[in-house]
């Protein structure tokens, strides 16, 4: 019988949590955190818990961050 085994090819949310990094040059968390608090009065922006949620759509748990 085969087995359910996702391989990780591409860590799709790590990934996009260093190109957003690139892009805001090191402020993407800060950012987020102040339009999550600002616009809607949440403390938290999300971003664990996406990153996990996209690494994990494509079967790669607990990858970490991509080194630039």
């Amino acid at each position: 019988m085969l087995k359910n085994n996702k391989l990780c090819v591409f860590p799709l949310g790590s990934w996009l949590e260093s190109l957003i990094n690139v892009i805001s040059f090191g402020w993407g968390k800060s950012l987020a955190g102040w339009i999550a608090w600002t616009f809607f009065r949440n403390p938290d922006c999300g971003c664990e818990q996406r990153k996990q949620y996209l690494d994990n759509l494509t079967g790669c748990k607990n990858f970490g961050q991509i080194k630039l």
